[in-house]
């Protein structure tokens, strides 16, 4: 199982990224993705705010305990995600198709 839970996003400045912290086989290491895109748009189906981003980071498979098969691969390996967001709405909202507030 691979999980990242995020803690700061940082969107000013050259390089927009997304702190957190990513576990892979159960170890979890303090991660920065660098975000390559980003953008906000209302969403049709849930009529709420969404963005989408997709993101980077490059991490060593050896801090992970991803040993298995060392030697056909480079320790470095690089992740790529797309993430999507929505803004949290309360659900009697979503069950009853009301614009949201």
């Amino acid at each position: 199982v691979i999980s990242f839970k995020s803690r700061r996003m940082t969107l000013d400045g050259e390089q927009p990224s997304l702190t957190g912290d990513l576990t892979i086989k159960g170890v979890t290491r303090p991660v920065t993705l660098a975000i390559t895109r980003f953008q906000c748009m209302p969403d049709p189906s849930f009529r709420v705010d969404a963005c989408g981003a997709r993101a980077s980071v490059t991490i060593k498979r050896s801090d992970f305990n991803m040993g298995k098969f060392a030697f056909l691969a480079s320790n470095d390996i690089t992740l790529s995600l797309t993430i999507r967001a929505i803004k949290e709405t309360p659900l009697l909202q979503l069950a009853s198709n009301a614009p949201p507030m």
